[in-house]
């Protein structure tokens, strides 16, 4: 009796510091269970010479995959037919389903710890009710009372719409975004560092492997590979009237005027806003948009049912998904196979667990081990999916010098408003000249 009251004080007494570090070896090891590996030649005794093959390794497989294909502002070219279905499958249940190889996009992120979430979603979950309740309670909530989930669900998509509305208010009253949609001013601020839903990718991998290399040399980073339809941008709701657009973010409204009796084209947008993601492919908007291939993916907060289910690895002491047990040591899944000792992805994560690792709704698949194995193959145009490989620290310079030399660095991506000003000077004495 007394031990297990120790137990319970024990575990009610866990501070803050102590929870963010379990959440971090959480998301840590969800996506290094599923991490694919990148099979190349490391038998050399120089890190830089092993990272080279890396890099050439990677580059093989990028380089075959389908990308969204624009020009230097981010408008689509002429030949980006990828987005135009290309066949259908028929599931189970019958009913025809559109689907297209998609785009890859890519995220780069210096630290394995952190997870596939956005800035906004990040101080929501700060403010969360529920995140001072043990894993039990959690656990009782989501699973043992669908309407609680539902109702909490909805109350936290609101209070992020809340916020935007507020943001968006703010950035106008001092003069950010005039001339510009709600959308395109969301962008602007996600770019520049505000807090927004939206998180931010690239059509370049290089690019992502920039943002996964700068800086934190002693930690491993990670490349994210997002594969979503390009047709849900063409399929994705506009505000008829110019000045709705400017107003307001169409997501706002988005279950107060949506008629799903009758089918309207925006009831399929609400349908698929909690299942997947949305890709904004807006042209650039600024110099640093350019540099950086920049566009963003957007959605609902991740709802998940029975259908579809996240594996992990229950801890073999505490028999838990996420745990504080000290000698659970983490290690990449390269390592792990080598070893003969990959844990097997025998229990279910939870949604309040989901919430810690995305906050978009990306199916992280674990049914490829190797990064060669990703293809271009046809996915369903509600589904968005997800795949990651991890940065060895040890490689992180001598990538961040093969970068350079590709013409990816740090000014490239952060363009200096002095060199600006100096092209500009240059186009304006050549006009003269002429």
């Amino acid at each position: 009796m007394n031990t297990q009251a120790n137990k319970n004080n024990s575990a009610h007494k866990e501070t803050e510091e102590e929870r963010r570090i379990r959440d971090e070896r959480f998301v840590e090891k969800f996506f290094t269970e599923r991490e694919l590996i990148v099979n190349f030649d490391d038998t050399s005794e120089s890190d830089e010479e092993n990272a080279q093959a890396w890099y050439e390794a990677v580059g093989r497989t990028m380089n075959t995959l389908n990308i969204y294909k624009h020009d230097n502002v981010g408008q689509p070219r002429d030949d980006t037919n990828a987005n135009k279905t290309k066949g259908e499958r028929t599931p189970k249940s019958g009913m025809k389903v559109q689907t297209e190889s998609g785009a890859w996009f890519f995220r780069g992120q210096k630290d394995t710890r952190f997870a596939f979430t956005s800035t906004l979603y990040r101080r929501l979950l700060n403010t969360n009710p529920h995140k001072h309740l043990t894993d039990h309670q959690q656990a009782t909530i989501y699973y043992t009372q669908e309407l609680e989930l539902t109702i909490d669900s909805w109350i936290n998509e609101m209070n992020m719409v809340k916020a935007e509305k507020r943001l968006l208010n703010k950035a106008r009253e001092i003069g950010i975004g005039r001339g510009l949609t709600a959308l395109e001013t969301l962008t602007l601020l996600q770019h520049h560092g505000s807090p927004t839903r939206l998180i931010d990718v690239t059509s370049d991998w290089k690019i992502a492997l920039f943002f996964a290399c700068e800086g934190d040399n002693d930690v491993d980073g990670r490349i994210f590979l997002v594969n979503t339809s390009l047709l849900k941008w063409n399929e994705f709701p506009k505000e008829k009237s110019e000045t709705k657009r400017i107003e307001h973010l169409i997501w706002q409204d988005l279950w107060e005027n949506i008629d799903m009796h009758k089918f309207q084209a925006n009831a399929l947008f609400a349908l698929y806003w909690r299942i997947s993601s949305w890709p904004i492919l807006l042209p650039f908007s600024d110099p640093r948009m350019i540099s950086q291939r920049g566009f963003f993916l957007t959605g609902g907060i991740p709802f998940f049912t029975e259908q579809e289910k996240y594996p992990t690895a229950r801890c073999t002491r505490c028999k838990r998904n996420r745990c504080k047990c000290s000698d659970t040591k983490l290690v990449p899944r390269s390592t792990a196979l080598a070893r003969g000792s990959e844990k097997p992805l025998d229990s279910h994560i939870t949604p309040n667990e989901l919430r810690k690792i995305t906050s978009l709704p990306i199916s992280f698949l674990a049914d490829k081990t190797f990064l060669h194995e990703v293809t271009n193959e046809h996915t369903p145009i509600h589904r968005t999916v997800g795949y990651s490989i991890r940065i060895p620290r040890e490689y992180k310079r001598t990538l961040k010098e093969i970068l350079r030399r590709e013409g990816v660095h740090s000014d490239s991506i952060y363009p200096p408003l002095r060199e600006t000003v100096r092209l500009f000077e240059h186009v304006v004495d050549e006009s003269f000249k002429k």
